[in-house]
């Protein structure tokens, strides 16, 4: 369990947020970091990223990782956000 120092939820709406979350999984899961953890959550149309980091520099790595696997999941799989 990371130490938390910084946290934040991203929310987004979706109309797969199941498939979305399967594709962010698949490659947040090939690397685990030592200064930040996330988990995924989906409820209704709703994924839910949960980001919890030791430090400034995990954290901006980790939002930035999420915004460029999304990004690469809406152009690649033509995922609907």
């Amino acid at each position: 369990m990371i130490g938390k120092i910084l946290s934040s939820k991203l929310v987004i709406e979706s109309k797969d947020p199941r498939k979305l979350k399967q594709l962010l999984e698949l490659e947040t899961e090939r690397r685990k970091f030592d200064r930040s953890e996330s988990k995924l959550k989906v409820s209704g149309k709703q994924l839910t990223i949960e980001i919890n980091c030791k430090d400034i520099t995990a954290y901006k790595a980790t939002i930035n990782q999420y915004i460029n696997l999304l990004e690469l999941i809406k152009k690649i799989y033509e995922v609907e956000l």
